[in-house]
Formats: structure tokens, C-alpha cells, sequence
């Protein structure tokens, strides 16, 4: 009884909330779950889950997962809104269950925080778990590394029955291969993504987590990925299951790679720019063969994908576009600057920077972040800085250094300015948000330029 009333006022909350103009992600949810804690366990009975967790790469993970079990003809549900704590996944469930809160899917795709984790895997029943990575990630939110890490290990020990799939050349995430009984299958990239790549000055994996001493490296990608060996204690990468054997081509939207699937070799494009969006995309491979996808379905799935919501999002502005890509965390932005870095055309960036709940108060995360030179290239031709903590950001952006250019603030968020501008460059245009800045100024760009609100 308490989960058919639990299912009724879910959708009666959303059902309000969207004639009310709302995105109805959370609020029903957390009404569900005061009639009903463990409503999870219920609704997650009889669809096959795939939970994506970690800090960096889970929206663009889900979309490309997403798109795998489109492309194999399987039906399936995602909270797609974003929506990743345990009211935003029970509105999810509900919504796309019976009253009696039946699935009506054959598969449930689950982005989920890596802290409201530890609630969710008490509940729900996940046959496959996909762990991105592990960074520093809003320290007043998450702690540290290990926080971060002890969390998602938590998690997965109530899960016992999952495949998890790990970073191999993550060393934090691939710890807990040791310390869990699951299946698990790992995935990385075997090769830096430029030549003499060095690890980055602050490294948030420098010491082995088992022994303390440091690191050494065959090769780095970025952040603290890579070839990482412990002489001290053997502690180590392996060799992974699925792999990006080599880089053929890295390109401002796309990547070619030869891709090896549990051995076996094969030429992959991947519909989306970005070297992170390269391990996005070999994680995924391997959540998705874990789930019994095929090999010819998933590299279809790869190279039709074309992004998600607010992460390499694209607008078009007459013959121009104006890009979307969020950043949260130093790693994050670092690599978007050196993706940024790789673009040969002109174009205009836009930095914009919150403190909000959602983002952190702490902002101090921004002088970690490396710049790559990317303002010391001439095709950046203008440099504007907006959010609440915008002037933040231009002193920031100034001590990089920027030349004879002016850092323009577009102040009071005002969206609506920004979209002018961004429309009257002439040129493509990199908006570079963080998240509660991307939520904000979505909208406005959504619907002077068209686009799908965020829940849908």
C-alpha cells in the first residue's frame, strides 16, 4: 500500500510542478520518500540498473550509455535532468514505473553523486556500477580525495552482486579492486595524449595509498592518470580489459583512437572532442559490455554520440557556435583549457564562476587550475568574465596573464547580455561555467537559440 501512495503523490507533486513551469526533478522525490524510505527497493526489482558515479564525466557517461542501449533497441529510462541525489533518482524511478510501482523498462540508467551514494546503494538494485574517476572535488562539499574514495567503496560494498567497472590508471579508484569481492573490469588508455606529458605540479594522487611513497610514472594523461607504479610496495597499474591502445587523431570534436575490447582490436571514432571525453567514452565501453551489449553496437554508439546537456553543448548563432562546457573541479578546467589550447580557429571565451552550494563556497580550487597558455595565443581574440564571483575570476584570468587584452566583465549575471554578446562575435564562442552558473544562463541561451529544457 505505502508504495502505491508513495507513487500517487510523486505524481501528483510533479504533475504540478510542471504545470507550473518547473523542472519537477526533486521535489517529488522527496516527498515519495517520506511516505516510503526504501521505496528504491521496490522499483529497482525487476530492470537491470547501471549506477555512474565518481567526479568527473558522469552526464556525458550516461548519455553515452545512453545511446549504446538506444542503438541495441532496448528499452530504458535515465535521469537525465541531472538529477543525481537519492530524491531526484526515487522521482525518476517513479515516474517511469506503475502506480504499483512496477518498471515499465527493460533497463535504468543512474547517475548518481558519489556522496548521496552510500544512501542509494542501501536501496537499490544495480547490476552494474561505473566509476569514472576519483579528483579533488569542491573541498567543502567532498573533504578530500580519500573522503571521496571511502565513499564510493562504502557503496560498493553494498552491492556485492555488481560488476564494477574501475579506471585502471586512476590510483585511487583502481584501490579498490583490492578491497571489494565483485566482478570487476577496467578500463584506461595506454598511451599519453601528447608527447613528454609531465605530471601536473599539484597532483592529487602523488603518494601511493598503501604505502605512502611516491609515484612513479611510465607515462601521464592527465591529472594523476596515467602508468603509475609504487617501487615500494608493487602497487600498480594493470593492463586493462578495455583500452585505448593508440591516439590517431584528437580533434576539436572528435577523436579517432584504436580502441582494444577485451582484446580485441578496433578503429573508433569518438563523436566528441576532448582527450577526457576519450576515457569517457572507453568506461562506457565497458559498462556497456557488462551489460551484454555488443562490440558492433558500442563503437556505433560512440561515433553517433553528440554530447549532453550543459558538457560540450552546442548552439548555433547564424554560421557560428556558441559552445557550452561545464567545468567543476581544477582537473576538469585544466583540461578544458587544453582542449580550448588545441582550437586553431578564432574564437571568444567566456569564464563565469558561483559559489553556490552546488558549486562550493570555496573558490580558492581556481588558482589550482592550469591555464595550458591558452591566453597567450592570438586566436583568443576576447575574454569576458560573469557569475557572482566574476571579478574573482578576472584577477585570476589577469595574474595568468593576458597580454594587451581586456578581461570584460559582464556583471549582475545578466544572461541575457550574454547571449547578446556571444551572438555578435562573428566567431564561435566557448562558454565556460560552473555548474549553478550553467543552470542559470541554460535557459536564457536555450531560448533566444533553441534548445530542450533541461529535464527533458
Amino acid at each position: 500500500m505505502k508504495v502505491l501512495i508513495s507513487c500517487l503523490v510523486c505524481r501528483f507533486v510533479h504533475f504540478v510542478l510542471q504545470k507550473m513551469g518547473r523542472g519537477a526533478t526533486t521535489l517529488p522525490g522527496r516527498v515519495a520518500l517520506k511516505v516510503k524510505r526504501n521505496i528504491l527497493s521496490d522499483l529497482s526489482k525487476n530492470v537491470k540498473v547501471i549506477i555512474v558515479t565518481g567526479t568527473n564525466g558522469k552526464t556525458t557517461s550516461c548519455r553515452i550509455i545512453e545511446e549504446g542501449l538506444k542503438t541495441a533497441g532496448k528499452t530504458y529510462f535515465i535521469n537525465k535532468s541531472g538529477a543525481n541525489l537519492i530524491t531526484g533518482i526515487t522521482s525518476s524511478f517513479i515516474m517511469n514505473s506503475t502506480v504499483t510501482g512496477k518498471n515499465k523498462y527493460e533497463y535504468a540508467i543512474v547517475e548518481c553523486d558519489e556522496n548521496a551514494f552510500r544512501e542509494v546503494s542501501r536501496y537499490i538494485r544495480a547490476d552494474v556500477v561505473l566509476v569514472t574517476n576519483v579528483f579533488r572535488d569542491q573541498l567543502d562539499r567532498y573533504g578530500e580525495v580519500t573522503h571521496t574514495l571511502n565513499a564510493i567503496k562504502e557503496s560498493v560494498k553494498n552491492l556485492p552482486n555488481a560488476t564494477i567497472c574501475l579506471d585502471a590508471d586512476c590510483s585511487l579508484t583502481y584501490s579498490m579492486s583490492r578491497e571489494i569481492p565483485n566482478k570487476i573490469i577496467t578500463f584506461g588508455v595506454n598511451t599519453p595524449f601528447e608527447k613528454n606529458a609531465k605530471a601536473p605540479e599539484i597532483s592529487d594522487a602523488k603518494y601511493c595509498i598503501f604505502c605512502k611513497n611516491e609515484y612513479d610514472y611510465t607515462y601521464h594523461t592527465y591529472g594523476h592518470l596515467g602508468g603509475f607504479v609504487c617501487k615500494s610496495c608493487g602497487y600498480s597499474r594493470p593492463n586493462p580489459d578495455f583500452a585505448v591502445t593508440s591516439v590517431e587523431e584528437l580533434k576539436q570534436n572528435h577523436s579517432v583512437v584504436i580502441a582494444s575490447f577485451n582484446g580485441n582490436k578496433n578503429l573508433v571514432k569518438v563523436n566528441i572532442g576532448g582527450a577526457y571525453n576519450v576515457y569517457n567514452a572507453i568506461g562506457c565501453a565497458a559498462g556497456l559490455s557488462a551489460l551484454g551489449i555488443d562490440d558492433a553496437t558500442i563503437i556505433k554508439a560512440l561515433e553517433s554520440f553528440n554530447g549532453a546537456f550543459g558538457r560540450m553543448e552546442q548552439f548555433t548563432s547564424g554560421e557560428n557556435k556558441i559552445n557550452v562546457i561545464l567545468v567543476k573541479n581544477p582537473a576538469g578546467f585544466s583540461q578544458t583549457m587544453s582542449f580550448l589550447k588545441s582550437i586553431d580557429d578564432d574564437f571568444t571565451m567566456i569564464l563565469s564562476l558561483n559559489d553556490n552550494a552546488a558549486d562550493g563556497r570555496d573558490i580558492s580550487w581556481i588558482w589550482d587550475v592550469d591555464f595550458n597558455g591558452i591566453f597567450e595565443r592570438p586566436n583568443v581574440k576576447d575574454i569576458y568574465v560573469t557569475g557572482k564571483r566574476c571579478y574573482d575570476m578576472a584577477i585570476r584570468v589577469k595574474y595568468e596573464g593576458v597580454g594587451d587584452r581586456e578581461i570584460k566583465v559582464i556583471e549582475n549575471e545578466d544572461y541575457n547580455k550574454l547571449v547578446d554578446i556571444a551572438t555578435s562575435q562573428g566567431r564561435d564562442v566557448y562558454i565556460v561555467p560552473t555548474y549553478t552558473s550553467m543552470m542559470a544562463m541554460r535557459p536564457t541561451i536555450a531560448k533566444r537559440l533553441g534548445g530542450k529544457e533541461f529535464w527533458e
